[in-house]
């Protein structure tokens, strides 16, 4: 296998130049001059030399050599220059900078931010443009659009990117050749596009399947799909995201080799049961680069798809020399175009699932189809099939990457060898009709939405079973940190143990009554656990009852009320698109895309900033409004959006009623500048709202006299003292008290003032409970909590 010596010896002297600092021109003259050496004692007049002889009996050993130093050159080589015509030579300097370019990827929409990517063009420190080149990260405020290819300039001070012990920000973007960033920025959108035509079409296609993924699901279903499909996992929330790091399953929504090789083998099962096996293959391989296209063809998304095409190939060949060679060729084509890419952890999965896929799932899916027939005499042929194809592909993949995860994101997932057989089964039926259902709305929406109806149980089932495995006890080991030498001696370990299998053969052939025996209690404890039907309806109806539910959102607070008739009404939103998105995608009915009312009760930017992108997803029908317009920029926003889409918008007067049906209403009680204090009334139940609190707004309801007592009092701002003084709380007297606040304020809410106003009362917190639901039907009421209090 010459090409995966070359290959090795290639990264090793990248490896070797990234420890030894010396010039690229030192490493460059001993690789030519070990060329010439060898060249010269092959000449015959040293062809008796003993070294000479060795040479021509082992020449790839002179070659590997010869490129063991060529990789430490191209490692050096590749190292950019910093001088005056680049644009970290501007970084950390005392004073701001004024930075003009060109916007050369899609913006990152965050919760809280958003994440520019600046082809650099020219810097000006105060004393007019200077020509600069380099790539730029900025970071602004959130909810502003931008475009690929905008040409805009920024303002702010240009630092190197941070490092920690526990992550370094610095090495992850010098590997994307990133080495200035900005963390606050003002930002001017500038006349003319400096974008390809190419990439302005797909990555406007991308934005309209991003934005029909988000019209057609609900979250979390939406956002887990336009990861899977459009590789923007973004949308999800970190508990969400967490739960998938936790059970092994983050494959499914992270775009890298792991996800590809994984779905690579679903697509060559899939295909060879209709087309054969070497057509099978074809079709399998134009999958891959069709979702290739799909989400973006980036530089991690090309390696990823490559590396997935060569272990169908390599299988296909059913030689493991001919994929092992395959495979460094691919990793040698990574590494002479970014020589960083070999610290990548996205590279390093890649490259290792596809390594376990290639010695592994032959040999692997043999042991499995034996053991079968060994045990049942009939045709198993169908159930080996079954095993092979969701079972041994990810074991043979998760046994490489194991070390990997370990070492980057401190921790083991022992949950995973459980939960992935339940969950990549699906994986083909949640693509495939998801992906139609997108493509098919951009064509006729009605159609794709009924696709979209046929595909959410799919997506639904794969969130629900990753929730239900993160709750298992002890399915995740966490590690701390891992020495890079037990990864090594791992890795060492295993090639040793697998390329010296024929030796310990009749030692395992020992152990076979009892493998068999384990592998039938397995096959048994999955098949008892398959009848298990793990569902979860998101559809609610009205049931009679009112359901207040103060959703967590941190030091914010976002309401949605389900009237006894059905209505949805939400009351303001928090800070996190994601949050609040997944939130309500879970509660709110299946076939409803729309609230009935929002309420905006406060204007402040942390009660909105979720909204603007949210309601672009469930629209409101109506809105009622209160709070002055320009007191943030998410306000300026959403009516700007509501002018712009035709929907009506009243403003709040006190003394305005509401009505939700059945009976029950909302009353504003009082309307400021800030927003504006609500009542929740059904029947003999109220709720007091306080959320817009203005000057003056407490002794025109005479601290709460005027309210008179309630069952549930929902405290002002997130606990602030002078927002809620005793004698509200006294006079209002009420059953329960909520508290929306985030754990760690850091403004150092709620207040004690506050904690010890509410002794004797009872009261919870979203940062201890999570999200807190009332349900009434008028006369008596219920508390349920996300976390059980």
């Amino acid at each position: 296998m010459p090409l995966l010596w070359i290959a090795i010896s290639f990264i090793s002297g990248i490896v070797i130049a990234s420890l030894l600092s010396l010039s690229a021109y030192l490493w460059l003259g001993i690789a030519i001059a070990l060329l010439l050496l060898f060249i010269l004692l092959r000449l015959p007049r040293f062809s008796n030399n003993p070294i000479s002889s060795f040479l021509l009996r082992a020449p790839l050993s002179a070659f590997a050599l010869i490129f063991l130093f060529l990789g430490a050159w191209w490692f050096q080589f590749r190292q950019s220059t910093i001088d005056a015509f680049h644009i970290a030579f501007y970084n950390d300097r005392d004073y701001e900078m004024l930075v003009t370019g060109t916007l050369s990827e899609p913006a990152d929409y965050r919760d809280s931010y958003t994440n520019l990517r600046l082809k650099v063009e020219a810097v000006d420190s105060g004393s007019g443009d200077l020509p600069v080149s380099g790539l730029l990260l900025v970071r602004v405020p959130q909810n502003q659009i931008y475009e690929y290819g905008q040409r805009v300039r920024v303002r702010g001070s240009l630092k190197t990117p941070p490092e920690d012990e526990d992550f370094s920000y610095r090495d992850y973007l010098a590997r994307e050749g990133v080495y200035s960033y900005m963390s606050i920025a003002e930002v001017t959108v500038l006349p003319g596009n400096g974008g390809s035509a190419i990439r302005t079409a797909v990555y406007k296609l991308k934005d309209k399947m991003l934005q029909n993924t988000y019209r057609l699901f609900n979250d979390p279903e939406a956002s887990l799909l336009a990861g899977i499909l459009l590789g923007v996992d973004t949308g999800l929330t970190k508990d969400l995201q967490n739960a998938f790091k936790n059970t092994g399953t983050a494959h499914i929504i992270a775009i890298s080799g792991f996800n590809i090789a994984i779905i690579a083998g679903i697509f060559f099962s899939m295909f060879k049961t209709i087309f054969g096996e070497r057509l099978g293959a074809f079709f399998a391989i134009l999958a891959i680069a069709f979702y290739t296209f799909l989400v973006g063809a980036d530089a991690a998304v090309v390696r990823a798809a490559l590396m997935g095409s060569i272990s169908l190939l390599a299988r296909q060949l059913g030689r493991r020399n001919a994929g092992m060679n395959a495979l460094a060729a691919v990793a040698l084509v990574m590494a002479l175009i970014n020589p960083l890419v070999l610290w990548d952890v996205g590279f390093q999965l890649s490259f290792f699932a596809t390594l376990g896929l290639i010695l592994y799932s032959e040999p692997f899916s043999n042991f499995t189809g034996n053991l079968i027939s060994k045990i049942s005499k009939s045709d198993n042929s169908k159930l080996t099939q079954i095993i092979n194809d969701n079972v041994i592909l990810t074991f043979a993949a998760q046994l490489t990457t194991i070390p990997i995860m370990a070492y980057h994101f401190k921790r083991i997932s022992l949950i995973s060898f459980i939960a992935n057989p339940f969950i990549l089964p699906v994986q083909p039926a949640v693509m495939i009709l998801g992906g139609l259902a997108v493509f098919v709305s951009l064509i006729l929406q009605p159609l794709g939405q009924l696709i979209a109806w046929v595909a959410w149980p799919f997506s639904a089932y794969t969130i629900r079973v990753v929730e239900l495995f993160d709750r298992v006890p002890h399915g995740t080991i966490f590690l701390g940190d891992s020495s890079l030498w037990i990864v090594s001696g791992f890795y060492i370990a295993l090639l040793a143990l697998t390329f010296n299998w024929d030796s310990i053969k009749e030692r395992v052939n020992s152990l076979g009554a009892s493998l068999r025996t384990v592998a039938l209690t397995a096959t048994l404890i999955i098949m008892f656990a398959c009848t298990v039907v793990i569902w979860r309806s998101t559809a609610t109806a009205g049931d009679g009852q009112l359901h207040i539910t103060f959703l967590e959102v941190g030091s914010a607070d976002a309401i949605l009320i389900q009237t006894p008739e059905g209505r949805n009404v939400l009351i303001n939103g928090g800070a996190s698109t994601s949050e609040l998105s997944d939130e309500l995608g879970r509660r709110l009915p299946f076939f409803s895309r729309k609230l009935d009312w929002l309420v905006v009760a406060s204007t402040q930017e942390n009660q909105l900033a979720a909204l603007p992108r949210v309601v672009e997803r469930y629209p409101p029908e109506n809105v009622l409004w209160s709070g002055n317009v320009q007191a943030s920029f998410s306000a300026q926003t959403l009516d700007k959006f509501f002018a712009e889409k035709g929907i009506p918008v009243s403003r709040a007067e006190a003394g305005q009623k509401l009505e939700l049906g059945g009976g029950a209403f909302i009353e504003v009680q009082a309307a400021g500048p800030r927003g504006s204090v609500l009542l929740i009334q059904y029947k003999n139940f109220s709720a007091l709202l306080p959320i817009g609190l203005s000057e003056g707004t407490l002794e025109e309801l005479e601290f709460g006299n005027v309210v008179g007592k309630v069952d549930v009092l929902l405290l002002a701002d997130s606990g602030y003292a002078p927002s809620n003084p005793p004698d509200l709380i006294q006079n209002v007297n009420p059953q329960l008290t909520v508290l929306s606040v985030t754990a760690g304020d850091p403004h150092g809410l709620p207040s004690d003032d506050v904690l010890d106003a509410l002794d004797g009362y009872s009261y919870l917190r979203t940062d201890r409970s999570g999200w807190i639901s009332i349900i009434t039907d008028g006369d008596a009421m219920r508390v349920e909590t996300e976390r059980g209090e």
